[in-house]
């Protein structure tokens, strides 16, 4: 029995764990039965394969085919897994194959950095081992050093160890394997120290041996380390190495097949791919077999292993081909796959990916666009302008983002780029007269001018081929000074056929263009321009566009019923570990397009303390304004100090990413330590306090109603609902580190105990006492009455789903739809707008048409409504309506 097995349990829901260190695979397992009383069909779990020591998420895997140790091994797996399957829950697994860590545990790196490219591993990695700077042929860049080579080593930080059976240098925590030939330097220094000793004539015959011996000798290499490790263990080796400073260490690691430098030259001068500018993470080669199987050896027997139903793929534009990576996954057992994809508006999956969905950022976004008042658009750009005087357009901003992206921190990957992309305009007499500063010059605008995070050449041909024009035409207007014939090549090299005999390094390009473009749009867009453009911050979300600022019920509901038809299993995410802020962070802020005067008014009395604390540096009115939004939303949701903290730190981290007053390569103190005054003393001023006051209390009391709404729609709409770690109460996190902090998982056990009687027996006056009170638990309570709800009618997941258009004067604050199977029918009600909706009168008579007469129990009131076939919105019980009839109609249990 494996996957294929009949009692795999059907996706109900899914919920996200952060795995790390003291958080590992026991931990998970004690959460099984509190979990499984929710509702949860499967645990999605953050990357378990093993990682450095330490790490607080995973994502730097240093072996692909080893459970990770400080979760708990291979034993503490399989105990986890035997508890879900004893409680007939799944698992889904996060598996990383673009890249992994380059520490020294890393064994297959390791073996690079020995042997070069005449290592067997070689392959694995995506290393340019003939860059264009000649004192790097042969050698990798390896930028880990705090500050420049030479004074690095001067002040002896860089000396050299021998650990697990292998000569290495050492920067503090960092190894790097020294090649075979360096042992040679290091046994004529122990020689004369083992006269008249029994190692004298050992050490003698190992050094005329490594004196012959080169890279290209692997065997012979391992057999005299091996010797080389005997030896060690008879003598003072440590006391030996310690005698390599400045000049003799830095002549041996000349020889070596790496180049140690300063962090701050990875952007221009880095010769292997990475995982968007992280120098400790190295791209994989996934498109090669021998890669791909070696690195899949674990995940092809845990896939084999009851319990373990599906995984979901990090960062899969990061692949080479992913249409042919995913073909591969299925190849070895993965039946559920989702992808890690950021879909811009209007973009679809790639309809011949064999993959469940996504993981569900685009619902975040519907739901972002579903509850923004379009009215509240005009007056808060009003106010935006007003603080931020001038502001760049969005589309301006992300272009320039971009720019400096590619410019600051991948422009080592454009300078292979281009320097490939001049080796194929010289191989044919037509195009060789382009320079490569003109194709440079043009590529930038290009990739800079995507709409996307990628195109996916060859496979969907016609639809790259209108991005890619799209791109090249924006490109050329934006920045007409480069040769317009230069665009043009760029276009056919991507598209169009050119001479046989360079289509597979065509091949090649079009596959390294395609793997910049997506690390570019991430660096630049979500952690450049979403930090720039602060109009309204809750709509700068992964996925998200902030110029697009609302959408009516009609978007959502085609978008719901593409989701039915093409996807009824991708994930439903309105948290995850990535996002910007909390989802009810986000609900709280959305209020602000229903209530601009107000927000205007405490604004005007944020500017005037802001005098008060500013500093002479900073800051910037951008950052002002950011942190305003940000201040609003999650004031009171910790006490004074922790928020304090939090607050500082997230706004260092926003103006970093800024990248406009100070930056994560060049950090400006001055500016930061005013920043820091700055927030530290609007905290502290019991004046803001005051200030903020009655629009928090708006916020809060509206963004609850935003925030249950929320809830119902990921819960009944069609995918399956993901729920992160911790979300069963308020989310008023921020970015990470912010959303990834510990969960208090007894809490929230005490919280579903106090609740379970509700669950069993609804007491209405309860649950409007929860609602006028903002009280969390009304946001527990929906979530697992609505779970329990769709474990017992397991056909509302695949059913169909109906739009219904209400009438009345509050037909466009509300969105209706119905789901419908054989025998059951559900119909939803969700408030948009609240503030409307208390104001204007004759609302409560706005009519919902229901698919058929007679009794509909509400499944969160539990009240039974009987009805002519319409419904009153006066007549629900709450805001919020769950309406059952026939098998749905029952009880929950």
């Amino acid at each position: 029995m494996g996957i294929g097995d009949a009692l795999e349990p059907e996706l109900n829901a899914t919920y996200r764990l952060q795995l790390a260190p003291p958080f590992g695979f026991r931990e998970v397992q004690a959460l099984v039965p509190y979990l499984q009383r929710l509702g949860i069909s499967h645990l999605y779990l953050s990357p378990v394969t093993e990682a450095p020591e330490g790490s607080s998420h995973g994502y730097d895997v240093v072996d692909h085919n080893k459970l990770r140790e400080e979760l708990g091994g291979e034993e503490g797996f399989e105990s986890l897994r035997e508890a879900c399957v004893a409680a007939r829950m799944g698992l889904l697994l996060d598996f990383v194959p673009n890249h992994a860590g380059v520490g020294p545990e890393n064994i297959y790196w390791q073996d690079v950095l020995t042997y070069g490219p005449h290592s067997v591993h070689a392959r694995f990695f995506d290393v340019d081992w003939e860059p264009l700077k000649p004192e790097l042929r042969q050698k990798m860049l390896l930028p880990f050093l705090g500050r420049p080579y030479g004074q690095a080593l001067d002040a002896g930080e860089i000396g050299m160890v021998w650990e697990d059976h292998r000569l290495s240098a050492s920067y503090f925590d960092h190894r790097f394997a020294l090649r075979p030939e360096s042992y040679v330097a290091v046994l004529e220094a122990l020689l004369p120290t083992l006269e008249r000793t029994d190692s004298y004539w050992e050490a003698k015959e190992l050094l005329e041996a490594y004196q012959t011996v080169t890279a290209e000798e692997r065997e012979r290499s391992e057999a005299l380390r091996g010797r080389f490790a005997v030896l060690a263990n008879h003598v003072d080796i440590h006391e030996i190495l310690d005698q390599f400073r400045a000049k003799a260490l830095h002549g041996l690691l000349e020889l070596q097949f790496w180049r140690l430098s300063y962090w701050k030259t990875a952007g221009d001068e880095i010769n292997y791919r990475r995982f968007f500018d992280i120098n400790g993470l190295v791209a994989l080669r996934m498109e090669e077999p021998e890669v791909f199987f070696d690195a899949h050896r674990l995940l092809a027997d845990l896939l084999r292993r009851d319990g373990v139903h599906g995984v979901r793929i990090d960062h899969v534009d990061g692949l080479y081909d992913p249409h042919s990576y995913l073909e591969r996954l299925r190849e070895i057992g993965a039946r559920h796959i989702w992808v890690e994809k950021i879909l811009v508006p209007g973009e679809t999956l790639p309809a011949e990916w064999p993959v469940e969905g996504t993981t569900g950022y685009e619902f975040l976004n519907d739901v972002l666009r579903l509850f923004n008042r379009p009215e509240g658009e005009a007056p808060l750009k009003r106010i935006y302008r007003r603080v931020v005087a001038d502001p760049m357009p969005y589309a301006d901003i992300v272009h320039r983002s971009k720019r400096l992206v590619i410019a600051t921190k991948l422009s080592a990957e454009l300078h292979r780029l281009s320097y490939e992309l001049d080796r194929l305009s010289e191989s044919d007499y037509r195009t060789r007269d382009f320079t490569m500063g003109a194709l440079q010059g043009a590529l930038v605008e290009v990739v800079a001018a995507l709409r996307r995070y990628r195109t996916y050449l060859p496979h969907q041909v016609e639809e790259a081929a209108r991005e890619i024009k799209a791109a090249v035409h924006a490109g050329q207007r934006r920045n007409p000074a480069f040769e317009p014939l230069a665009y043009s090549f760029i276009q056919e090299v991507l598209l169009y056929a050119i001479p046989e005999d360079l289509t597979e390094r065509r091949r090649a390009w079009v596959g390294r263009f395609q793997q910049y473009t997506a690390p570019v749009a991430a660096k630049g867009v979500e952690d450049t321009a979403f930090y720039r453009y602060v109009s309204m911050v809750a709509l700068n979300e992964v996925g998200g566009d902030p110029d697009r600022f609302a959408d009516g019920p009609e978007v959502f509901h085609a978008r719901a019923r593409y989701r039915a038809l093409k996807y009824p299993n991708t994930l439903l995410a309105t948290a995850t570990h990535d996002h910007k802020r909390g989802e009810d962070t986000r609900m709280r802020l959305l209020v602000l397009s229903e209530a601009p005067d107000l927000w205007r008014r405490t604004v005007v009395s944020l500017e005037r303390a802001a005098r008060r604390h500013g500093g002479p540096r900073g800051p910037s009115t951008a950052d002002k304004y950011l942190f305003y939004q940000t201040l609003v939303a999650v004031w009171g949701s910790d006490p004074p100090d922790q928020l304090e903290a939090r607050l500082v730190e997230y706004m260092e981290k926003a103006a970093r990413e800024a990248k406009v007053n100070t930056s994560w390569l060049n950090p400006r103190p001055g500016y930061e330590a005013n920043l820091r005054k700055f927030v530290e003393g609007m905290v502290r001023d019991r004046w803001v306090a005051r200030a903020v006051q009655p629009l928090v209390q708006v916020l809060k009391r509206r963004g609850f109603t935003n925030t249950v709404a929320q809830l119902i729609l990921k819960l009944c709409s069609p995918g399956v609902p993901d729920f992160y770690q911790g979300s069963e109460l308020l989310d008023l996190s921020l970015v990470d580190p912010d959303n990834r902090r510990a969960v208090d998982f007894g809490l929230r056990l005490r919280v579903l105990n106090e609740i379970e009687p509700h669950l069993a027996q609804p007491r209405l006056d309860t649950l409007r006492e929860w609602h006028e009170r903002c009280d969390a638990r009304l946001k527990f309570y929906t979530m697992v009455r609505l779970l329990r709800f769709r474990a017992n009618h397991r056909s509302l997941h695949t059913a169909n789903y109906q739009a219904i258009e209400p009438k009345g004067d509050g037909g466009a604050h509300v969105v209706v739809f119905a789901r419908q199977w054989e025998g059951g029918t559900v119909v939803v009600v969700v408030p948009r707008f609240s503030a409307w909706r208390e104001t204007t009168p004759g609302v409560d008579e706005t009519l919902v048409e229901l698919p058929a007469a007679g009794s509909w129990l509400d499944v969160l009131s539990g009240v039974r409504l009987e009805t002519d076939g319409r419904l009153a919105l006066g007549q629900m019980p709450l805001p919020w309506a769950v309406l059952s009839q026939g098998r749905a109609g029952g009880a929950l249990a």
